[in-house]
């Protein structure tokens, strides 16, 4: 069982089920879901359900995969850490009987060649790790040896990291806020048909949009405040510049037009007289024997842009058609102008919430450090022996077998 747990090749089996399990997450759709649910026969509907595909990141059976996999990872950690620390920082120091054969490298040197040998070897930085046997010294000599480590502290992030994204998963949130101009509201939802209540609310007090001189826009603000019982808190959030409050971040992430409360200034004139009011969608004008009632408004109309549905009637005539600021329609000897437009605006706000979100950033950026530490820190290892010869001299072999890496 401990062979299983600690197995590498399991780890790797858990990841590519993991990555296949993530298909249904990132193109299984709410829309598909509705799609599914109306074709599918109720022995299809049922296994859905049981998989929980409409939501397959908390899903039990990706979970599972999530929880074998930090299993494995600690399993592996544990049973690889007592021997690697043991080889690292007492490596077998057996002293062979003899020196000779292909399997050591030779040089005889005086006292003073032994002590250059070893300011050299400091100036390196190489890990000294000596014992004496008699008059042989028994060397170990070691350079980047926790680069070896590093692997555990990768481990440590992934599990960091699959822990807090667990918290923020069914303890967290997501969802978006819609609010016209004046509104208020502490209710969020998201595109799981899932809502839920802020402890405050955010109040739009007026959404701005600025344009640069060419006409494009430049950005779009949401002025507002978060009403916390008898306390008022004024921000403004547009992109990139979210507003945080109780640990809650609140995003600019779009606008529309609010068409019920947009207002349009339209003329209607004949023969040098006319008449002008200040409309909303659904409100008519009577001038004469013409009237013209407002149906839609768009500011995406091709080659317009702002652009009004509106219904004509006089006598047996009956048309509807779009108009257009700076673009007057004539309808008999009546013409039809849309001098003006007000537009009011919805904001879109994103409300989050990520406990733990710093951590895990850090825990990210662990795993990435030490990954390069392991890839590009290189590894030593030497093996020595001194032994003491004839006339003062020395006589040093080397392994000829040296680790690197």
């Amino acid at each position: 069982m401990k062979n299983i747990l600690a197995s590498f090749k399991t780890a790797i089996i858990l990841l590519v089920l993991i990555v296949i399990g993530l298909i249904p997450g990132t193109y299984i759709t709410p829309k598909f879901t509705e799609h599914f649910y109306a074709a599918a026969s109720p022995l299809m509907i049922n296994i859905y359900n049981f998989l929980q595909l409409s939501d397959s990141y908390h899903s039990w059976w990706f979970i599972t995969l999530i929880a074998l996999l930090l299993i494995n990872i600690i399993a592996c950690s544990i049973y690889r850490f007592p021997s690697l620390y043991k080889m690292l920082t007492k490596p077998s120091l057996k002293v062979p009987k003899k020196f000779g054969g292909n399997s050591f490298s030779a040089l005889t040197v005086n006292k003073n060649g032994v002590e250059r040998l070893f300011r050299r070897i400091k100036k390196r930085r190489y890990h000294i790790i000596e014992r004496k046997e008699g008059e042989t010294r028994n060397i170990v000599l070691q350079f980047g040896r926790w680069r070896h480590f590093s692997v555990f502290f990768i481990h440590l992030s992934i599990i960091t990291i699959a822990v807090l994204g667990a918290t923020t998963a069914f303890v967290g949130f997501k969802g978006y806020l819609t609010l016209p101009d004046g509104t208020s509201s502490n209710i969020w939802h998201n595109n799981k048909n899932q809502s839920g209540n802020l402890p405050f609310y955010i109040k739009n007090n007026y959404f701005e949009i600025t344009h640069y001189r060419t006409g494009q826009i430049k950005a779009f603000i949401t002025h507002g405040e978060a009403i916390d019982g008898s306390k008022i808190i004024p921000f403004e959030i547009k992109v990139n510049h979210p507003f945080v409050y109780k640990n809650i971040w609140f995003y600019q992430t779009g606008w529309d037009i609010d068409k019920a409360n947009s207002t349009f200034v339209v003329n209607i004139s004949s023969d040098g007289t006319g008449k002008t009011k200040t409309l909303k969608l659904g409100s008519s004008l009577t001038y004469k024997d013409i009237d013209l009632k407002l149906i839609n408004y768009t500011n995406r109309f091709p080659k317009f842009g702002d652009a009004v549905l509106v219904e004509v009637k006089k006598g047996n005539f009956d048309r509807s058609g779009w108009i257009s600021p700076g673009y007057p329609v004539n309808v008999g000897n009546f013409t039809i102008e849309l001098q003006r437009i007000i537009p009011r605006y919805v904001t879109i706000i994103q409300a989050s919430k990520t406990p733990g979100a710093f951590f895990m950033l850090i825990a990210l950026y662990g795993g990435i450090f030490f990954t390069m530490v392991g890839l590009f820190l290189p590894y030593r290892r030497h093996h020595l022996f001194i032994v003491p010869i004839e006339n003062g001299k020395y006589r040093i072999y080397k392994r000829r077998k040296s680790i690197k890496g």
